[in-house]
C-alpha cells in the first residue's frame, strides 16, 4: 500500500485552524437552511444535512435538480444566497472570495468529464495542479505516484491521456483528487461516461478511500451502481437522507 494510504488515515485526527473559521469535526459536512442558485433563481431552499467523517453517501434525483450546484457550494466554487455550510471544519459560507481557493484546497473533487491536459503525461496531470495548490510541498512528485499507484496506474505514470482508456483517464483524475490527501471528497457523476465494468473499478477505488477515511459524496444516476455498492442516500429536491438497504 502506498505512502498515501497511511498519511489519509492520519490525517482524519487532524483538526483544522486558521483565519477561516472552525465548524463541526474535521471531515464532516454540515449544512444548515442553506438556499443556493444562480442570480434570483434558487435551485436549492431550506436545505439541511449532515455527514460524519468517514460517510460514504450518494447523492441523487432527476437532471436539474441541484445536484452539481450543492457540490460546487461544498467546494466553494458558489457562493450560497443563505444559510451556513460547514466542510471539513471549516465554515465556507464565512470565506470572503479570495478565500475560497482554501478550501479547494483541502476539499478533493472529480468531475464526469476528466479535464486532463492531453500534452501532459498521467503523472504530470497531478503533479501540476498539486503544485498550484501547495507551493510550498516538498516533493510533489512523490504524493502523485503514491496517487497514481493506489489508483492502479503505477505503470501508466508516464502515458498521456490520449493514450488511456476512458477508466484510466477516470483514474487519473481520481489521484489528481487525492493527492493532496483530502478529508472530504466530491465526485459529480464520476461514473456517467464509463461501462459497468470500469465503472465497477472507480466504486472500488472509492470503496477503498472510504476505508482509509476519507468522506465522500457522490451524485449519481447510475442505479447500477446504487445497487451494487449501497450506501446512504441523500434524494433531492426532498433532501430524505435514506440508509443503505
Amino acid at each position: 500500500m502506498p505512502d498515501i494510504a497511511a498519511r489519509l488515515q492520519r490525517a482524519k485526527d487532524w483538526l483544522p485552524g486558521g483565519p477561516f473559521g472552525v465548524a463541526g469535526p474535521p471531515g464532516a459536512i454540515q449544512l444548515r437552511d442553506v438556499t443556493a442558485g444562480y442570480g434570483d433563481d434558487p435551485v436549492l431552499t431550506h436545505l439541511n444535512l449532515e455527514l460524519d467523517r468517514g460517510e460514504f453517501a450518494y447523492l441523487v434525483g432527476p437532471s436539474g435538480v441541484g445536484k452539481s450546484t450543492l457540490l460546487r457550494i461544498l467546494f466553494g466554487t458558489l457562493r450560497p444566497l443563505s444559510g451556513e455550510i460547514a466542510v471539513d471544519g471549516i465554515s465556507v459560507h464565512l470565506l470572503k472570495s479570495w478565500q475560497t481557493a482554501r478550501i479547494r484546497r483541502r476539499v478533493g473533487c472529480v468531475f464526469q468529464a476528466y479535464e486532463l491536459l492531453g500534452h501532459l503525461s498521467a503523472l504530470d496531470n497531478v503533479v501540476l495542479p498539486l503544485r498550484m495548490a501547495h507551493p510550498k510541498l516538498r516533493n510533489p512528485e512523490a504524493y502523485a505516484t503514491d496517487a497514481l499507484e493506489l489508483v492502479g496506474l503505477q505503470d501508466k505514470t508516464d502515458v498521456l491521456p490520449g493514450h488511456l482508456s476512458g477508466g484510466e483517464q477516470q483514474r487519473v483524475a481520481v489521484a489528481r483528487a487525492i493527492a493532496h490527501q483530502p478529508r472530504v471528497l466530491l465526485a459529480d457523476e464520476p461514473t456517467g461516461n464509463l461501462d459497468s465494468d470500469t465503472s465497477g473499478e472507480i466504486m472500488e477505488i472509492f470503496k477503498l478511500l472510504n476505508q482509509l477515511g476519507s468522506t465522500i459524496l457522490m451524485a449519481t444516476h447510475d442505479e447500477i451502481m446504487l445497487s451494487r455498492y449501497p450506501a446512504r442516500t441523500v434524494r433531492l429536491p426532498q433532501m430524505v437522507l435514506e440508509e443503505a438497504s
